[in-house]
């Protein structure tokens, strides 16, 4: 035959490609925010401190790439300190985010660390992993789509009064 048999009704699987919840790109650029200006706060006191001490000023090129590469390892040290060892940043409790996998189950610490690891490979790739959401059916980046995992609106949880 040319065409391939048909399957049974109770064979398929119903909602095996169910569409991510994924919260849209709005929420996860306003949960960067908060991220940033404190990586952007701890870098500038961390720079002021280094440039009290040694009393001298590189010239603006050397300042440049300095402060550029400092802003690069202190994001890349926040996220991996916040996202490894507790599971958020302050900016995604605020926008009400919460990093899920592509199954809906706990994200453990091992997959949180290669979610950090390939972030950087997002970035430093001319940022074409985050620009890969714009095109993305699900609006995920390259590090959403390695890991399998996703930012998601973190889910109420209401507890039920126990004399009820």
């Amino acid at each position: 035959l040319i065409e391939p048999p048909e399957e049974p009704m109770e064979s398929r699987r119903p909602g095996f490609e169910v569409p991510l919840q994924c919260a849209p790109r709005l929420p996860r650029l306003l949960a960067a925010t908060p991220d940033g200006v404190l990586v952007l706060l701890a870098t500038a006191m961390f720079g002021w401190i280094f440039f009290k001490i040694t009393a001298t000023v590189p010239p603006l090129r050397q300042l440049m790439v300095l402060v550029l590469s400092g802003l690069g390892i202190a994001w890349v040290g926040y996220q991996y300190l916040l996202l490894v060892y507790t599971g958020t940043t302050p900016g995604l409790g605020i926008a009400g985010l919460r990093l899920s996998r592509f199954d809906g189950s706990r994200v453990p610490r091992r997959i949180r660390r290669w979610r950090v690891l390939a972030s950087v490979l997002s970035g430093v790739s001319f940022g074409l992993g985050y620009a890969w959401c714009v095109l993305d059916e699900d609006q995920l980046s390259w590090h959403d789509r390695i890991t399998r995992t996703y930012l998601a609106p973190r889910t109420r949880v209401t507890r039920s009064n126990p004399t009820d």
